[in-house]
């Protein structure tokens, strides 16, 4: 089989740690450009994985049959609109955008022009996340608390970019709880947040089926690095999820680029689209307005919501 020729949006620290690594390690997926603004970062993740320099972003689409990002989000929903009416399919990070606006943009480009989206929100490819999941599938879930407290935002980390710096961990860590509390126990309909000068975050959420949760982030607490944590009462007792970062990285990149690979031979949407990436932007803007406003923030869950997942409910 072909392999899928994807190209490389960014060459920062993360498109050198995990992005670029993931699509050379996909059975069916090759590395074929790489375009950021340092031309010799470029280079150097281009040499590593196998893919040539792409002077302009116009050249990398002219080389790819998808592209993958590893930027800011306000410079992806600037480019994937633009990489979507190409015809080129979207491996896409979180957040999706900045603004609600924007990640509507991007959702209705990719919408238009019929192609495959998939977001790379990494702990969902996990085994222990996709068995604890389909563990929960058979319980009543009462309530959830979770949390994802690091140092990545201080001084002197690599991923110290302004873009986490300045909502800290909503935009950062916000998609990767945000997400796990709706697969756990169902949209979440109400939210209530209030964040201390470090930009530590404390959530309080209500589920349309019932259910409560909470959840504390931070990008800012010195010597940790997570995991994500996460418990869940049940009418049965309380469950535990095991450490996601226990799943080989190794392995985490290659499922996501087969699982990628498949969507787009397949022209079958992926469960976590582009569609649940507006969806967790409308939850992050709620989550903001909350915080700013100190008071809780409604939402509409007659939105579309993503389809089921491996494991969800």
């Amino acid at each position: 089989m072909t392999p899928l020729r994807i190209g490389l949006v960014g060459a920062g620290p993360w498109a050198g740690l995990s992005t670029g690594p993931m699509i050379a390690a996909g059975a069916a997926t090759e590395l074929s450009a790489v375009y950021a603004r340092r031309q010799d970062a470029a280079a150097s993740i281009a040499a590593r994985h196998g893919g040539v320099v792409a002077r302009t972003f116009d050249d990398l689409l002219a080389s790819c049959d998808a592209v993958a990002f590893a930027v800011p989000p306000d410079v992806q929903s600037d480019l994937a609109p633009r990489a979507a009416a190409a015809g080129r399919h979207l491996l896409l990070e979180k957040p999706l955008a900045g603004s609600v606006a924007a990640a509507e943009a991007v959702a209705a480009a990719a919408a238009e022009a019929g192609v495959v989206t998939q977001m790379v929100l990494t702990n969902r490819y996990t085994q222990p996340v996709r068995d604890f999941l389909r563990q929960l599938s058979e319980e009543v879930v009462r309530g959830v608390s979770a949390q994802l407290i690091s140092g990545a935002a201080l001084t002197g980390s690599p991923f110290a970019t302004p873009w986490r710096d300045r909502n800290s961990a909503l935009l950062d860590v916000g998609p990767h709880v945000l997400d796990l509390l709706d697969a756990i126990a169902g949209p979440i309909c109400a939210v209530s947040a209030v964040r201390d000068p470090s930009g530590c975050l404390a959530l309080t959420c209500r589920h349309s089926g019932g259910a409560i949760s909470t959840a504390l982030l931070s990008s800012t607490t010195p010597g940790t690095r997570g995991p994500l944590r996460c418990e869940v009462l049940t009418d049965r007792g309380l469950l535990v999820l095991p450490d996601p970062s226990s799943h080989p990285r190794a392995d985490l990149q290659r499922t996501i680029a087969d699982e990628f690979a498949a969507a787009v031979a397949n022209r079958s949407p992926h469960a976590l689209d582009v569609v649940h990436g507006l969806r967790l932007q409308r939850l992050l803007d709620a989550v903001e307005r909350s915080a700013a406003s100190g008071a809780p923030v409604a939402l509409d869950t007659a939105s579309p919501q993503h389809p089921v997942v491996e494991g969800d409910r």
